[in-house]
């Protein structure tokens, strides 16, 4: 068995295939210097069970329920902190969300809600009515009311790669680095010793990856490689609906930012949750111990499907685009600059933001997370380890079940995502 990537997504496969089978021989192979120095270093670290899918619902909630176990019963320390989504919603962000608000509640799925008057006293940074001339250039909207998911909050991607990492090199998975799959081999699978093998008539099977060092072949292959797989799977005709986008994030510290960091009557940290503002897609978390708050966007339109070997952050993007809707809403941020920034990639599901999950011959793709790997990443090593296995649903975390063939290339049985940030 070899796994290409050693993002979290990688990591929790690896962890539940040789969980499930102690005898398999597990290789994870990775390019970086050690685990997730990838994309999920460069996450922005926070995690939520509020979806407009039921299915991202179910995947993301089991997740976050075993996060809660390896780190209040395990003892595993990952900065788990539940300090709850909160989001802002005009009248009509008010009327999307009571027209999922039925499936919400039948999932299981915890929130509360915040009337404009509440919201006045526990937020006097907030303005409800932006009424300046840039706000109405702007088309920034009234705020009705706000829904905070009680079961969202910030980790450390970091301290959950760790867990995975040393549980599965305890159960002797082992680690390559420095080692970058570059193409895969399409072998025959009965070689008959003609050249131009394979032909169109033949079954075909993953015979070797190509790495920078060199060829390694294995019984089964598991890409989960983020914004790399369709580099390894498009020369090979399969089309896994993977495109690469940027996302960056802009550090803010400042004394006007105090009294907004610690914002009391949310959650039991007393600090300001992270918070989605109705406009553009942007959103800030506070970062305590840092004294800080993380800015983004989720730019869908305008923002191009790009793959960048090392993206950078551009400031001016968060001085002309981040910056005008955020000082509007909270003008504590007017006049501050970011002290720091960076982006990375997410690998967007473009026909649905839902994950891809499946099996083409003996080839295992774990892809297209569209930014919320992290949250959904024990349910989705759940879900290779089952496909490996040949079984016809994964048992998550918390009990419940999901097809192993829900998730995959074709047949798929999912509603599109809205809640994309």
């Amino acid at each position: 068995m070899l796994i290409i990537g050693a993002g979290v997504i990688g990591l929790s496969a690896a962890y539940h295939i040789k969980q499930g089978n102690p005898s398999a021989s597990v290789l994870v192979i990775d390019g970086g210097a050690t685990s997730a120095q990838g994309d999920t270093a460069k996450s922005v670290a926070a995690i939520r069970d509020m979806f407009t899918s039921d299915l991202n619902r179910l995947l993301a909630g089991s997740t976050i329920r075993f996060y809660k176990h390896v780190q209040s019963e395990l003892g595993f320390n990952l900065n788990l902190e539940l300090i709850g989504y909160l989001w802002l919603l005009t009248e009509k962000g008010s009327r999307k969300f009571t027209a999922m608000e039925a499936g919400i509640r039948e999932q299981g799925v915890r929130f509360r809600e915040f009337e404009r008057e509440e919201l006045a006293k526990l937020m006097p940074d907030l303005v409800l009515n932006p009424a300046s001339e840039q706000g109405k250039i702007m088309g920034l909207e009234r705020i009705e009311r706000a829904v905070q998911g009680l079961d969202c909050g910030t980790v450390s991607p970091e301290l959950i790669a760790k867990f995975y990492e040393e549980e599965s090199k305890k159960l002797g998975v082992e680690f390559q680095f420095r080692m970058a799959a570059k193409s895969l081999h399409l072998d025959p699978e009965e070689r008959l010793g003609l050249p131009g093998e394979p032909f169109v008539w033949q079954e075909k099977v993953f015979g070797a990856v190509e790495t920078n060092s060199r060829a390694i072949s294995a019984d089964t292959i598991v890409i989960a490689a983020g914004t790399g797989t369709p580099a390894l799977l498009d020369p090979i005709g399969i089309d896994c609906l993977v495109k690469p986008k940027k996302r960056q994030v802009f550090r803010l510290r400042g004394a006007a930012l105090e009294r907004l960091l610690g914002s009391k009557g949310f959650n039991e940290q007393n600090t300001s949750p992270f918070i989605i503002l109705p406009k553009g897609g942007v959103f800030f978390r506070p970062v305590r111990g840092e004294r800080s708050f993380w800015a983004g966007a989720a730019d869908q339109l305008g923002r191009g499907f790009m793959l960048e070997e090392e993206p950078a952050a551009e400031e001016s993007y968060y001085t002309y685009n981040i910056a005008p809707i955020l000082s509007e809403y909270f003008p504590c941020f007017t006049n501050l600059r970011p002290v720091s920034s960076w982006a990375g990639l997410y690998d967007v599901n473009s026909l649905d933001s839902t994950p891809v999950i499946d099996r083409v011959s003996n080839c295992i793709v774990a892809t297209g997370m569209s930014g919320s790997g992290i949250m959904k990443a024990d349910a989705v090593g759940r879900m290779v380890a089952a496909i490996y296995e040949k079984k016809e649903e994964a048992v998550l975390h918390d009990g419940r079940r999901i097809s192993t063939k829900r998730l995959g290339l074709t047949n798929r049985i999912v509603s599109k995502e809205e809640l994309v940030l």
